[in-house]
């Protein structure tokens, strides 16, 4: 599973995107590394997190839903992926 932040240059906000994004899945006990990734092409400037390819909606540090969402599909994807063939043998 690989999980990144996207970023763009001269983002103020990514460190403290990352810092939220490391406490997530340091409290959901994962073994998982964040990528950083520069993303040139980002007109709205703000740090997004993908999972294996698959943007997550944008998280505001400010907002409790939208962290929510990101540990929601951070279990979820750490699930499917380690879990299911377990329970599919």
């Amino acid at each position: 599973m690989r999980i990144e932040l996207l970023y763009s240059p001269g983002c103020s906000n990514y460190k403290k995107a990352l810092n939220t994004l490391e406490y997530i899945i340091a409290e959901e006990r994962l073994p998982l590394p964040v990528h950083l990734v520069e993303n040139s092409s980002s007109i709205e400037g703000e740090p997004t997190v993908q999972i294996n390819g698959v943007l997550i909606k944008k998280s505001q540090p400010k907002n409790p839903q939208c962290l929510e969402h990101v540990r929601e599909a951070i279990s979820h994807k750490w699930h499917e992926v380690n879990l299911s063939p377990l329970l599919s043998a």
